[in-house]
């Protein structure tokens, strides 16, 4: 067992702005698999929590291991990892998987997208990728360069890694998009309006801004080649089709990616992984073996 601070329910916020951006950022304590860390983040003026996830050998060796930072969906919490990192130990102590490290991120509103919010209240992108990336880096044996570093999320959090991996492809080698929630920003103010309103403060031009609609077709010339995608969902997942989209979309733009649907799955993550067809963790040993060098730079 272990103590997590409640996440704020989904019903209790859509219509409280104030509920919604009612921020706690520490969370719990240690779990079977997990550690909870925290560092002093200067972008939201407090004590940030996060999960890690150390492989074995980790604290009887030196060896330098590659990161996978994760995010959870909306309304979520670090823990949501756990059906993937169960395995992936599971994998490691039967030698089927690269040893690596995983840092499961927290939002504590579950509605961030994983980007900024517009009135600054809820700083999530910075705070991942200029505060938590060099932390993590300071203070674990890491590969601290992209070679090393990937980024994976499912739902919510699929939209969080196809913009943040994409946006920040100078410092990530891969993207796993899992049931990716792959809003449009007319998608959001139509069907999603406590995310529109509370973090795009219901402007259409900044949400398409953090789109990974829009980051894709941007910088296609800049990613092509330079960064492994993956996208996978479920068969009877209500995401079904905008993960389609995002995957057809990838193909006009020559992009080569990893496309796969999973049977019997719906919305639900550990499901998911029940009915994956194959080796999950073969799209690691294939970022992580290669590196994926190239000189990737955001714009």
């Amino acid at each position: 067992m272990f103590c997590v601070t409640p996440p704020v329910l989904g019903e209790e916020t859509v219509h409280d702005p104030e509920l919604v951006m009612d921020l706690k950022w520490e969370i719990g304590s240690w779990t079977d698999i997990w550690r909870i860390e925290q560092f002093e983040s200067a972008a939201v003026g407090a004590d940030v929590s996060f999960y890690i996830y150390l492989p074995p050998g980790y604290e009887t060796g030196n060896e330098r291991y590659p990161v996978v930072y994760w995010l959870h969906g909306a309304y979520g919490r670090p823990y949501s990892a756990t059906p993937i990192v169960q395995r992936l130990d599971a994998a490691i102590h039967a030698a089927k998987a690269p040893k690596m490290i995983v840092v499961s991120c927290l939002d504590p509103t579950g509605l961030s997208m994983w980007t900024n919010s517009k009135d600054g209240r809820l700083p999530m992108e910075t705070l991942i990728i200029e505060e938590l990336i060099p932390h993590v880096d300071a203070n674990y044996r890491t590969i601290a360069d992209r070679r090393g570093r990937a980024i994976e999320g499912f739902s919510m959090g699929g939209y969080g890694s196809a913009y943040l991996g994409i946006k920040y492809r100078h410092l990530f080698s891969s993207v796993s998009v899992l049931a990716g929630a792959l809003h449009t920003p007319e998608t959001f103010r139509e069907r999603r309006r406590a995310i529109f309103d509370n973090v795009f403060a219901g402007d259409t031009e900044y949400a398409a801004e953090r789109s990974p609609w829009k980051i894709i077709e941007r910088d296609a010339n800049e990613v092509r080649g330079k960064i492994k995608i993956r996208i996978f969902v479920g068969a009877d997942d209500g995401l079904l089709e905008w993960n389609r989209n995002y995957h057809t979309l990838l193909d006009k733009l020559g992009i080569e990616h990893e496309w796969g649907v999973v049977p019997n799955s719906p919305h639900d993550l550990e499901i998911l992984m029940q009915n994956w067809e194959g080796d999950f963790f073969q799209f690691y040993q294939s970022v992580f073996a290669s590196g994926m060098s190239g000189d990737a730079r955001a714009e």
